[in-house]
């Protein structure tokens, strides 16, 4: 059994990636299972992970290294469950020191099952251009610092969403990025195209054992300080029109999220969206650099009434964070029925263990 640490900043693409390289190899024959990871304790991953038939199990309430009980319990579960071939581990996005707080653990004290073989960082290919060209970032410098910390401990750093940048731009960030980083094994890719994630399958195949590399130097508190800058916000909410279909008023509630966010030059981290109806539904995804065709994205019918599972992450305070979110659902005009919400700030990270 092969155990894949995948870490990244929100937004990088992790979970889209994830899935392609699920539905590979299970159309070769292999049995694979899932752990997903947040803050909080809605999540649309782990949802959506299900919708697409991945075996899925959740390490929810805090990331990987501050329960790391809890994720050997997840991957005891899957393993005694499905007995998968290969396991994806997905930390959330805010977090880094995975090498001393989670891959050295387990390879210490669960070698004989539980041992993990790769670490791959992903990397939305956008950001990390505007990061390697010395740009002004989206984030405040402490969020920022997670940003660098992921890359700087990656065993392989994924260059995302590489479809999204011009042929020109493609070759700057091939060339600043092998310039900052000439150590790195670096693999670039569009997660969606249909052969997208082979390269990165191929790479993981290779690795037959664990390399660690050394423990991250990094400084807990400014860590911790740009954890707290950004808000964790999620809802599931509940949502009726009296006739016609229903994907209109997703269409306007989504776009009234958005309108509200940008109103307040909102740093957004991601915002999903999980939206589940009577005739289909889908997943939606944002960044802090958007996509205008986000509405292609849609289902054409939802039916009468949608399930919607909304997670924010973004740089403001959580207070202000659901108060817009509570606006935007008043002001869509849409009948919203808000059934569960959550909102608040990570505390401080404190994991479980940490090894040099």
């Amino acid at each position: 059994m092969k155990l894949h640490l995948v870490g990244g900043f929100l937004g990088s693409g992790k979970t889209t990636a994830i899935i392609q390289a699920c539905k590979r190899l299970l159309r070769t024959g292999r049995r694979v299972g899932v752990v997903t990871n947040d803050q909080g304790k809605f999540l649309v991953d782990t949802a959506f992970f299900r919708l697409e038939d991945v075996p899925a199990v959740e390490v929810a309430g805090g990331c990987f290294c501050c329960h790391y009980v809890d994720l050997e319990q997840k991957l005891g579960e899957l393993m005694g469950s499905i007995r998968p071939d290969v396991i994806f581990a997905e930390a959330v996005g805010s977090c880094a020191d995975l090498v001393a707080t989670v891959l050295k653990p387990l390879a210490q004290f669960r070698a004989s099952e539980l041992a993990p073989t790769s670490l791959s960082v992903f990397t939305d290919a956008r950001l990390l251009l505007h990061f390697l060209r010395g740009d002004a970032m989206p984030f405040s410098d402490e969020v920022v610092y997670i940003f660098e910390k992921q890359i700087e401990e990656a065993g392989l750093v994924v260059i995302n969403k590489m479809d999204l940048l011009t042929p020109q731009a493609m070759v700057e960030v091939q060339g600043l990025f092998g310039r900052a980083y000439p150590e790195k094994n670096a693999i670039m890719q569009n997660s969606l195209a249909e052969d997208g994630v082979q390269a990165w399958l191929d790479w993981l195949d290779l690795q037959a054992e664990p390399r660690m590399g050394a423990t991250l130097d990094i400084d807990y508190l400014r860590y911790g300080e740009g954890e707290a800058r950004l808000a964790w916000y999620d809802a599931q909410v509940h949502l009726v029109v009296s006739d016609g279909d229903a994907s209109v008023g997703v269409k306007t509630l989504i776009a009234t999220v958005l309108e509200e966010l940008e109103a307040c030059k909102a740093r957004v981290g991601h915002l999903k969206w999980m939206i589940e109806g009577e005739a289909g539904g889908g997943k939606l995804s944002f960044l802090s650099l958007p996509d205008p065709t986000w509405e292609q994205s849609l289902p054409a019918r939802i039916g009468r009434q949608a399930r919607i599972l909304m997670n924010a992450r973004v740089e403001m305070s959580a207070d202000e964070l659901r108060a817009l979110c509570r606006r935007a659902f008043e002001r869509s005009g849409v009948a919203v029925q808000v059934e569960e919400e959550s909102a608040f700030h990570p505390g401080q990270p404190r994991p479980t263990h940490r090894l040099i």
